[in-house]
Order: C-alpha cells, then structure tokens, then sequence
C-alpha cells in the first residue's frame, strides 16, 4: 500500500511529479482561450449597436458632462456610472463606450476565472467559464452599460476568495505556523464592495449566506473573514444609503420605492416567464409572448441537473474515507478529513525527488494535491474537497430565489450572478464526465461534445437576433429624435411621453415625466416649462394629448419597432 511521502528533515528536497501537467502557465492558457472568444464575439455586437439602451442611457447621462441626467430611480446603484465615468470624460460615442466595456468585461472574466482555477482543475473552469461566456445573455450585456454581468464577475470572485481564505493550510512539520489567508480574506471584502456598488440588494443576498457560513462552519470561522463579509458589504452600499437618506427621503423610503418599481415584492413564482424570456426577450413585463422555441430552454432545465450531479459527485468524494483517497492521492494522515468540505493537505505517493535542488533543512509537504490527470482515468477530482462545488451551488440559489419567487417578471440579466455561480459545478461535472467517458464507445464521447456545439450554436443564434434588432430599435430612435429636431424641439428642451429617456437624450434634451414611477415634474410645470422652453410629449398609436399639453402642435413620428405608430405634441417655444 502506498503511503504519504513526509520528506525527512535532512532531505527536504521537493517533489517531482510524473503526471503531464505543465504548471500555472498550462492552467492559464485554458482561461486566455476563453476570455479572447468571449471578447472578440462581445465586439461583434459592440460594433453592430450605435445606440445606447434605455437603462444604459439613464446610467451614461449620469456621467456625461454635455446632457443633463435623466431621472435615477430608487433600485439603481452608481456603480456602473463609475466605471464608465474614464471614458464618459472623453466620449460618450456608443461604440467606443461598447468596445470598452467588451475588452474590460473580457478581463473581468479572466480574473475571475483565474481565481478559480486555484480551486477547480483549469479545464474545468475554464468550462464553466466558456458556459457563462457563451450565454446570448452573457454576450449581449456584456458590452452594455448594464450591472448585472459586473455583479456576476463579483459575486463569483467573492466565493472564490471566501473558498480561499478559509482552505486548510500545510503546516510544517518543524511546527512553523502556516499563513492566514488575508490577502484573500482582502480580496473578499473588495469584491462584495465592487458587487454593493453594483447592485447592493444582490451583494446582500450573497453576503448574509457567506457570513452565515463563516460564522456556523467551525474551520470556516477566521476572524479576517468575518471582519472582511459585513466590511466589503458596508464599504459598497455607503453611497447607496447616503444617497438615500439625501434624496429619497431615507433608507427605508428607498427600499420601499425600489419594491414598488419592482411591481411590488411578495410570492410570485415566475419560473415560466423566464423560460419564455430566454428566446430572446430583455424584459418580459408582462410576459405574454408564446412559448414558441423550446429549444432555447434545454439548458435552463439542464442546469439543475447538472449542478445536482455535481454536489453529488462531490460529496462521495468526501465521502469514501480511510487512508487511501478514491483518485489515487493519500492524505498525509491516514484518515484525516476536514468534516467541513476541504480535504486535508495531501501529496501523490508517486513521485521523484530532484537531487540537484539543496536541502532546505526542514521536514515539509505541499498545502496542494499534485494533478494526477496522466496517472488515473479520473483525473483531479478537487483541489480542496466537496466545498468548492457545494458552496457555489448553495449560493447561485440564494441569488436566484428573489427573482424567481418574489418578482412578477422576467428579465434574464438579472440571474447572470446566480448563473455564474452555478455553471461553475456543472463545468465541472461537465468535466468530470468527459474523463469518465474516455475509453467508451466513440459516441458517447461526440454526444456530449455535439450537445454542447448545438447548445452554442443556439445561443449565438439568438445573440444575432437579438443584435440585429437592438440596432434596428436603434436606427429607429435616431430617426424619431431627427424628426423632433425638424420640428423645432432643440436644446434647451424638454422631452417626455413614451422613449422619452433615448429621445431626448440623442436631441440633446432633458426628460421628465409628469407621472409614473419616474415622475420628477407635475404637469402643471411641465406646462410652465413649455411656456418658455421647446418640449415634447411622445404618444403611442390612440393617445390624445395630455391636459397640459392641448393646445400644442401635432407632429407626426417615424414608428419604432415594439411601438408601432408613434406622434408627438410640441409646444410653442418649438420654432421650426
């Protein structure tokens, strides 16, 4: 029976493996691959969208020195605002805007990832990665001033920081202590800061599990990690309850109104709409489109499974106890294992000494399994036990639960956090099968590989749908802003109705709504206004004016796709 090798003290010579595996720098090729494919395709759709979005308008006014912000809502947090605001302070051209965020959102995922592959075999996370990469959605707010994709990169960051703070570490036998993990106890505080700046309701829900863990789990429970949870989140929501208590009329008032524009939180189940929302929907509210494409849902309902198959792969890892691990590794004390869901310190019994290297004069082994992917046909199952695939898991629902359960609609962005945390386990389940399949019938092997080609080969599909009509929507909101200028409304001017945030946006306007979640005037001055001001109100297909408005000049729109037939009333400060 093999044993654990401990050097003795007047070797200390370090270990060499025989297993094929190159290094840190094999790992990070796998992750280079990913982040490139992800960036170039994001630049696909940078390039093909010359217009900014509704919310990406409301978050780039914000920081952009030529336009007066438009109204900022109750849910919204300035995170994103900060990231534009480099480049907003030089241009605030769509496409340049685009292309930044899609080179800067590429980098995003290769440091995420990168913090993983110290937890995952690399090409399991780089699978993981290439899942999330490669979902429409994923794609398709990538390159958009949206949070959401930023929030995911955090919140992933953040639990691989947690799993690393609290791993085990190698002690020497000498009786050195072994290292504390602050540097990614700081980390964690840094990343759940960066997903409170975000978007501070998710940064919330990860942060209470992840406290709560460190907290109950006894070898999780390091002071630096629980300073760092409850630090990075008061660190990140500091501006959002600042501003609340100045503009909002308080924290609670806040919260309250953010619940409103949410349609009111309470139980509502939406797993339907969201599976409807994934043919190619941003924002299903209401959702009545039909369920025409179930294909594009497959993988929503394989995800579950998946991730299932995962934790329970994982847990019969810890499971199988005694001295010799189930995938040819051996702990260095025979039987020894964290009963929280890391593997103790543990080193290959197969393995060379390198006599060239001097004896540091001290007994040692390494905090790391060595991989063993040329040795068995199971490979590297984890690094550090079953928590790198529990904790993920366990927290991709939590972000997931409020959206599915509490709120009446569907907008895909919003699960993107929950979707990077749980694609981590099935890429690695992913990966764990496809070993497994290594030696059976050629078939098996080019089902899974076939499965996931056609999976991608749908999201890009409807990636391309969906870009082709963004930039449509585009072309047509320049058209309608064209059309305003024509009839005399120009800076400094007013703008409200239907599109009102784009609209007056592009012409160089302010908006202002007289009613509605965002109203930031009363009719009566929005009357006033228009006394002295151009303004504008855009009304769909079968509107009449509004009381303030009647007396103004009809003009007729161009339509825009979703609206249809589109007219405006204009006041008399509007000179053609």
């Amino acid at each position: 029976m093999q044993q654990a090798i401990l050097l003795p003290a007047t070797s200390g010579r370090r270990p060499r493996t025989r297993a094929a595996y190159s290094g840190p720098a094999h790992d990070l090729r796998w992750l280079v691959v990913v982040a490139l494919a992800f960036t170039a395709c994001q630049l696909y759709s940078a390039l093909a969208v010359s217009g900014l979005g509704w919310d990406e308008t409301v978050y780039v006014s914000q920081v952009d020195p030529d336009a007066q912000a438009a109204f900022f809502s109750a849910p919204r947090a300035r995170g994103i605002t900060l990231l534009l605001a480099p480049v907003a302070a030089l241009t605030t051209s769509a496409t340049v805007l685009h292309c930044y965020l899609a080179v800067l959102s590429g980098i995003g995922l290769l440091l995420t990832l990168w913090i993983w592959r110290h937890l995952l075999p690399a090409p399991a996370t780089a699978l993981g990665g290439a899942l999330f990469a490669g979902l429409w959605i994923t794609l398709f707010y990538g390159p958009q001033a949206m949070p959401n994709l930023w929030v995911a990169y955090a919140v992933l960051a953040a639990t691989g920081c947690f799993l690393l703070a609290v791993r085990p570490r190698a002690r020497h036998l000498s009786g050195e202590r072994p290292r504390t993990g602050r540097g990614a106890a700081v980390g964690l505080a840094i990343t759940l800061a960066l997903a409170a700046l975000m978007r501070p309701i998710d940064a919330v829900w990860l942060a209470v599990p992840l406290f709560a863990a460190a907290l109950f789990v006894r070898s999780w429970r390091r002071p630096a990690v629980l300073l760092a949870v409850p630090a990075g989140l008061a660190l990140g929501c500091a501006e959002w309850v600042a501003e609340a208590y100045a503009s909002y009329g308080g924290l609670p008032a806040r919260l309250r109104q953010a619940g409103e524009i949410q349609g009111g939180l309470g139980w509502h189940p939406s797993f339907y709409d969201h599976v409807r929302a994934l043919q190619g929907k941003t924002l299903c509210r209401p959702c009545e489109m039909p369920w025409e494409h179930p294909v594009t849902a497959v993988w929503w309902f394989a995800l579950p499974l998946a991730v299932a198959g995962a934790v329970w792969a994982a847990l019969r890892v810890r499971e199988l106890g005694g001295g010799r691990h189930p995938y040819g590794l051996d702990p260095v004390r025979a039987g020894a294992r964290d009963p929280n869901g890391f593997l103790p310190p543990y080193r290959n019994a197969s393995v060379e000494t390198d006599d060239r290297e001097p004896d540091d004069g001290r007994q040692w082994y390494t905090p790391d399994p060595v991989w063993l992917s040329g040795h068995n046909p199971g490979g590297e199952p984890l690094r550090y036990g079953p928590a790198p695939v529990l904790l993920p898991a366990l927290l991709g629902v939590c972000l997931a639960a409020p959206y599915l359960l509490m709120v009446d609609y569907a907008a895909p962005r919003f699960l993107l956090p929950a979707y990077a945390l749980l694609l981590m386990p099935a890429g690695w389940f992913l990966y764990r099968l496809a070993l497994l399949l290594r030696g059976r019938p050629a078939w098996a092997v080019a089902a899974l590989v076939l499965a996931l080609l056609g999976h991608e080969a749908i999201q890009l599909a409807i990636l391309h749908k969906m870009v082709r009509g963004t930039a449509r929507v585009q072309a047509d909101i320049d058209r309608l802003a064209g059309s305003l200028r024509d009839a005399g409304v120009r800076p400094a001017c007013v703008v409200t109705g239907a599109e009102a945030v784009r609209v007056a946006y592009r012409a160089g306007c302010a908006s202002r709504q007289p009613g509605g979640h965002d109203a930031s005037i009363t009719p009566a001055a929005l009357a006033r206004l228009g006394a002295t001001r151009p303004a504008a109100v855009i009304l769909t297909h079968g509107e009449k004016a509004p009381g303030y408005a009647r007396g103004w000049r009809a003009v007729p729109l161009p339509p825009v796709a979703g609206l249809g037939p589109l007219h405006a009333y204009v006041s008399a400060a509007a000179r053609r």
